[in-house]
């Protein structure tokens, strides 16, 4: 950046030697005021490609034009320095050079505001200010440069002298309303060519002036105008191009935009005031761009109203939502539970809260990666959207948490309601982005209910959140409400929290997270199907989610073959032992018995296999085939139908393996998330 700066200011000062001491030399003069004049244009022109190559979005946009600008602009003195030679320094007034000229203003006007305007034309706001702070510079550039300079006649010559003065102001006006037209942040070359084209709008009516009132001399001073301006060019693409310029982002700056307002008011009630005391009226052009001046400050003044509106809206929204699912957030939730809790007091109606937890979301994180973990909390959102009333508020009340406040609803209506989630979150799949894998998800719910009367909102709360722990505490996957009946048979609740902690720790150790309450989510569903009573059911589930706990006996690194195998009696004896459950023993000490005799530790053969073993050894194989068991991989759920099918009628009961398959054809309920679907729960 430096080289280039001492390069341009050397080359300004050679230049201005040159001028210096042939100006008293005719041919010399001729030279340098047509020859070497072009030296610095056709670098521009050269330079402004290089940077058009190298830079993208608008900017690149801009130095496209830019450098079709400079071409034409050198391509026009070329023009000139052909006809100055040819005919003896006389230039036919128009010439085709005007033709490349008049095309490189009409460029270089987009270009500024594409590169400096950030975006202007998008914004209805900045281009009004624009528009304003440009009228106010045509009416000042009217009434001091346009008006003095209008010939007495009409010709050519003149028309073609006149433009000049015309294209100068409107590129000072342009100029002067993309820099004032609201804080921005420009790239640096963009400022740089501004700057040129600015020094180049003084340099163009400078030469309008002696053209009509003087004799213009095309090897004068005034030629160091344009001389700075095309090293400016230069320096502004070597900028552009060196550090290959990109949109800037947009940082906050002070707001200006009062100066835009300011400056067309003060510049058009000048040029007024300037008529009236010159003409002593008002001139038809001063009282038309007043006239545009107050329509701009009105309509600006109604979009500004409307702008604050927006924004204010915008900004309330955003303290209250959740970016990630546009549901409200907790804060919100909390100011609207207090509301809700006046209303319902007041009016004597019920009013409920519904807290849910996804189950095991952390393993979403880590198998597919945070963007997935983002993704799935969007379903969620969008299924709880679905599945509320409009009067409903529903909020993300923390991660993976989510939080229902149910105004007019009693207890039993809010827990149906949560059940209802439930069952439609199991059987909505999320598909992984670039993957043909799909995510069943499973949640934990506590609900909690204040009737008619005084509602206490911090107990409320409190209720729901102890009922979700209680859910999560009895397997997960389920719906718990504060004080109210179940809503289905809960064959954990009476086993030992503590031998449940067991269990579960045994089955995170081995590398498989709730493998026993996904064994034991799957037992009762088969027990069902299969037309088991009630009490039978419930025996199979509670059995089926203590399966393992016998493996604490065996040493935590590499079992031998004889130890594993006596897991299902050791796991036998502790139910007896620590839960006093004689009658879920024998369950859990024949689950690995075979149909077909050949399993252990006894050796039974069909119906002499309890049926609620029978259920969990098919339960337990569909959960490891589908999940995987370190160091084996998840199977597809094709590939686990079929390894289960295999099996039939030796390892397994056919009607057990049957009524399996039967319920993950249906996919109805949360185990057919154990599937490739997702990790394990």
């Amino acid at each position: 950046m430096l080289t280039t700066v001492l390069l341009g200011i050397a080359w300004l000062v050679f230049y201005a030697s040159l001028v210096f001491f042939t100006q008293d030399s005719r041919s010399a003069s001729l030279f340098v005021g047509n020859v070497v004049y072009l030296v610095p244009i056709g670098a521009a022109a050269a330079l402004s490609f290089y940077a058009a190559r190298r830079t993208s979005h608008r900017v690149h946009t801009a130095w496209t034009l830019l450098a079709c600008s400079n071409l034409l602009w050198f391509a026009g003195e070329s023009t000139w320095a052909y006809y100055a030679y040819r005919k003896s320094g006389q230039v036919p007034v128009p010439s085709p050079a005007d033709i490349g000229y008049f095309i490189s203003y009409l460029l270089a006007v987009p270009a500024i505001v594409v590169g400096l305007g950030a975006g202007l034309l998008r914004q209805t706001r900045r281009m009004i200010d624009a528009l304003l702070v440009a009228a106010g510079g045509a009416a000042l550039g009217w009434q001091l440069l346009l008006g003095p300079l209008m010939p007495q006649s009409w010709d050519a010559s003149a028309i073609t002298a006149f433009i000049y003065p015309v294209l100068s102001v409107t590129l000072v006006s342009v100029l002067a309303a993309v820099v004032l037209s609201g804080p921005q942040r420009a790239p640096r070359s963009m400022v740089i060519a501004g700057a040129a084209f600015g020094i180049a709008a003084l340099t163009d009516a400078s030469y309008a002036y002696l053209t009509l009132a003087h004799e213009y001399k095309s090897a004068g001073w005034l030629n160091m105008g344009w001389q700075a301006e095309a090293v400016l060019l230069c320096i502004a693409a070597v900028v552009a191009g060196r550090s290959a310029e990109s949109d800037e982002r947009p940082t906050v700056e002070p707001d200006l935009s009062f100066v835009p307002v300011m400056v067309a008011v003060v510049t058009v009630c000048g040029v007024a005031l300037a008529d009236l005391i010159v003409v002593g009226e008002l001139s038809r052009v001063t009282l038309g761009v007043t006239l545009l001046v107050l329509v701009g400050l009105l309509v600006r003044q109604v979009g500004a109203s409307r702008e604050r509106s927006r924004v204010a809206e915008r900004l309330r929204s955003e303290a209250v939502t959740d970016s990630l699912t546009d549901l409200y957030n907790r804060r919100y939730f909390e100011e609207m539970l207090v509301v809700e809790a006046d209303s319902a007091q007041r009016h004597g109606t019920p009013l409920s809260v519904i807290l849910l937890d996804l189950d095991h979301f952390k393993e979403v994180n880590d198998t597919y990666g945070h963007a997935t973990g983002d993704a799935v909390l969007a379903e969620v959102a969008r299924l709880l959207r679905r599945s509320v009333r409009g009067g409903d508020l529903i909020c993300r009340y923390g991660g993976e948490e989510f939080a229902c406040l149910l105004p007019g609803t009693d207890g039993q209506a809010a827990v149906d309601l949560a059940e209802r989630i439930r069952a439609g979150l199991c059987r909505t799949p999320v598909t992984v982005r670039g993957s043909s894998a799909r995510i069943l998800l499973t949640a934990s719910f506590g609900v909690a209910a204040a009737e008619a009367g005084p509602v206490e909102v911090a107990k409320l709360v409190e209720a729901a959140d102890q009922a979700l722990y209680r859910a999560k505490a009895l397997g997960r996957d389920r719906v718990v409400g504060s004080g109210l009946a179940p809503t289905r048979p809960d064959p954990v609740a009476e086993l030992p929290p503590g031998l449940v902690w067991l269990a579960d720790r045994i089955d995170a150790a081995a590398g498989e997270p709730a493998h026993g309450a996904t064994v034991a989510a799957w037992a009762i569903r088969t027990a069902v199907r299969l037309g088991l009573d009630a009490a039978t059911q419930r025996r199979t589930a509670a059995a089926a989610r203590l399966h393992d706990v016998g493996k604490v006996a065996s040493p935590a690194v590499a079992p031998s073959a004889q130890e594993v195998r006596r897991h299902p009696q050791e796991g036998a004896r502790l139910l007896v032992e620590l839960a006093d459950r004689p009658d879920l023993a024998p369950l859990v000490a024949a689950h690995h018995e075979n149909f077909d005799g050949t399993g252990f530790p006894l050796g039974l053969a069909g119906t002499d296999i309890p049926v609620g073993a029978r259920i969990i050894a098919v339960c337990d194989a569909w959960a490891i085939l589908c999940a995987g068991r370190p160091p084996a991989a998840a199977l597809s759920e094709s590939e686990a139908r079929s390894e289960l099918a295999r099996g039939r009628g030796t390892r397994f009961d056919p009607a057990v393996v049957d009524a399996l398959l039967g319920l993950v054809d249906e996919a109805a309920e949360p185990g057919a998330g154990l599937s490739q679907a997702g990790p394990s729960r």
